[in-house]
């Protein structure tokens, strides 16, 4: 290993090419491999996570920090769609003022969420859908929708039959939106206020 990432003294590095000549497969596939897992972590420096995906796994973190021993840990579903992570395509930034995209997904849970700003206010609109795979387009059931804080409740409502809700409220410190499922399980969703920021600064 030390051989492939430059590390070893110059005599011992000659002794080890010397061995390599002579044919040895075995050392030779070691350097191989060792060398390429070189170049992989040389890559992975260049590498930034977008700055919302981080937020998201520091919020969860913190969620489940917070959550009593004796009750059961919520269900933190992943991140995998947000439309900050798109670059604006050119002549439709203002269309999009005030609007983000976001997409969750956990086992067969999805939440699809659209957040956008109040024009000339400082509440935030949220919208979304959540569908479950099992219930292959049957009706989802009434769930208890609410954001909540560390004071407790901020707002509150329930799904539709098409697993669709809407809430306002006004973003204050590290909020979740939590999803009261039948099964007994929450399913809390980070809702940072670095997130409303950014949609009030566009």
């Amino acid at each position: 290993m030390d051989f492939a990432m430059q590390l070893t003294a110059q005599t011992q590095k000659a002794e080890m090419q010397q061995h390599l000549d002579v044919g040895c497969k075995k050392c030779a596939q070691l350097r191989t491999l060792w060398t390429r897992i070189g170049e992989i972590a040389a890559r992975e420096n260049s590498l930034m996570p977008p700055d919302s995906a981080v937020q998201h796994i520091r919020s969860a973190f913190a969620s489940l920090v917070k959550v009593p021993r004796e009750k059961r840990a919520p269900l933190l579903p992943r991140l995998t769609f947000d439309s900050l992570w798109q670059p604006a395509i050119a002549g439709i930034r203002s269309s999009a003022f005030g609007m983000r995209k976001l997409v969750y997904k956990a086992r067969d849970i999805s939440v699809e969420m659209h957040i956008e700003a109040e024009s000339k206010s400082e509440r935030v609109n949220l919208t979304g859908q959540i569908s479950f795979g099992s219930l292959q387009g049957q009706a989802v059931p009434s769930l208890p929708v609410m954001v909540s804080g560390p004071q407790g409740k901020i707002s509150s409502t329930a799904t539709n039959s098409f697993g669709e809700f809407h809430l306002s409220y006004v973003p204050d410190g590290e909020l979740l939106l939590l999803f009261e499922l039948e099964s007994g399980d929450t399913v809390a969703i980070p809702l940072g206020d670095s997130m409303e920021r950014a949609l009030h600064q566009k």
